[in-house]
């Protein structure tokens, strides 16, 4: 089954952040409508995290065009959207202005899906750029994988239900994406691995069959800065 973009639905919800006007219709693997001539030939798909805790209200720009049409904020994401593969300038400016937070560049391939994380502190900020290998679920499942973007957080796991899903993952480790039951109020614990010393919570939530998820551990065990460890979810796609 063809990935389906446009099933990502609730914008804001779960942290998402919505597209601008223009990008917004760009959101599918495949273009067909939103403008006559455009094409996907040589794009690729970017979702973008938020994971920075003492960035300001942002905007992302890639190739100078602005992305979200409202400030991305600590813990929030940009779903995916069609970019040009190859070589891009990327960078997060102070929301409405043209003071930059941080640039670097990114180099994408043809057909893929990445997703772009941005952490640390500012002044140390860490890019990650992970290519998302997004299938649909087993039927009747979930998936989810974990990413930890904490710094100086021990090694972590995920657990759901009791269960350990996902093990040992130290910073700027991503695990590949997991199936796992689907639930109407279920809790996702990140704690230390191989413990049961709670890291970061994501609560109450319902896990949709069919549906792809990402959750990610962010901010400091040491609290440094006044900044503590945070778990946040994002819905990769929906099958």
């Amino acid at each position: 089954m063809k990935l389906n973009f446009t099933q990502i639905k609730g914008i804001r919800q779960l942290g998402t952040v919505a597209l601008s006007t223009g990008i917004a219709c760009l959101m599918a693997v495949s273009i067909s409508s939103c403008n006559k001539s455009s094409s996907t030939a040589g794009s690729a798909t970017l979702a973008v995290v938020a994971a920075a805790p003492d960035a300001p209200l942002a905007d992302f720009y890639i190739n100078g065009s602005l992305v979200n049409s409202v400030p991305l904020v600590y813990g929030s994401y940009i779903s995916y959207f069609s970019a040009v593969s190859g070589t891009s300038k990327v960078g997060f400016d102070n929301t409405g202005t043209t003071t930059a937070i941080s640039i670097d560049t990114i180099n994408l391939a043809s057909s893929k899906a990445y997703t772009l994380f941005f952490s640390n502190l500012v002044a140390k900020h860490d890019y990650l750029l992970v290519t998302d290998t997004v299938v649909a679920p087993p039927s009747g499942k979930a998936s989810i994988r974990l990413v930890n973007m904490s710094p100086d957080a021990p090694n972590v796991d995920l657990v759901i239900g009791g269960k350990v899903i996902v093990s040992n993952k130290s910073y700027k480790q991503v695990s590949s994406f997991t199936a796992i039951t689907v639930s109407d109020n279920d809790t996702l614990r990140v704690v230390q691995t191989g413990t049961s010393n709670l890291l970061g919570v994501v609560n109450a939530v319902t896990v949709q069959s069919g549906l792809v998820y990402t959750i990610w551990l962010s901010g400091f065990a040491s609290g440094l800065d006044g900044y503590g460890l945070q778990a946040s979810l994002m819905r990769n796609a929906a099958f």
